[in-house]
Formats: structure tokens, sequence, C-alpha cells
């Protein structure tokens, strides 16, 4: 690239890491402020926001270089560690993205027949399965 794109890329990468950061941020924090946000279902958002904010906090800023230049200059271990982190964090955002559909479809298909054991099965299957999915 020559040195007008490259400045254009890595404003618009810097940018854009630092708007998913505040993004995130600010509903992790008005997950925390607002009593009225802690739903069962309000959860799945408040993991999204966290593992979206490990992306922009992580993954995004170690990129930006490597994207630049078509290099990795941050050592053998960080790279190793940046990977790991990359793919954790990414799946793990893509899994609550899944979580909220499905929970989206079970409020509206069986919002009348839904009972509190059976949300309380409901919450422990998928803690389950998150946990054996990343364990």
């Amino acid at each position: 690239f020559s040195l007008g794109v490259l400045v254009l890329l890595a404003f618009l990468m810097v940018f854009l890491c630092l708007v998913t950061i505040l993004g995130n941020m600010l509903v992790i924090l008005a997950f925390i402020l607002d009593r009225n946000l802690r739903h069962r279902s309000n959860y799945f958002f408040l993991n999204l926001a966290v593992s979206d904010f490990a992306v922009g906090v992580f993954c995004m800023p170690l990129y930006i270089p490597y994207a630049l230049t078509g290099m990795w200059h941050l050592g053998r271990g960080l790279c190793k560690t940046w990977l790991v982190m990359d793919y954790l964090v990414c799946t793990a955002s893509v899994f609550s993205i899944v979580l909220i559909s499905y929970d989206r479809f079970l409020s509206v298909t069986k919002a009348v027949r839904i009972t509190f054991p059976i949300i309380a099965l409901y919450i422990i299957i998928l803690t389950a399965l998150y946990i054996y999915i990343y364990l």
C-alpha cells in the first residue's frame, strides 16, 4: 500500500477498535448500573458484550500492525497467545449470538406454555453446554 492508504487504514482500524471498546463498555456499564436490565435473557447480551469487549481490547489492537505490514513483529509467544485469544473470544461471541437467537425463538414459540421448571432446566442445559464447549 502507499503511505496515504496505510495512514487511512490505520486510522480506520484504530477508530473501529475504539468504537468496539467504548460501545461494549457502555453495554456492560448499563447492565451493572440498571437493575431493570438484569433479566434472564439479557445475560446473553452481557456475555456478548464481554466477549466483544475482549476482542476490542486484545485481538484488534494486536492485529493492526500485522494487517498494515504483513509481518508479525511482536514475538512468537505473543503470536500464539493472540491466536488462542482471538479464536476463543470470537467463538464465544458467535456462540452468544446463537444463544440469543435460540432464546428469542423460544420466547416467541413457547411464550404461553413455558413455566419456571422448564426455564431452570433450560438455563442448566445451556450453561452445561457452554462449559462443555469451552473446557
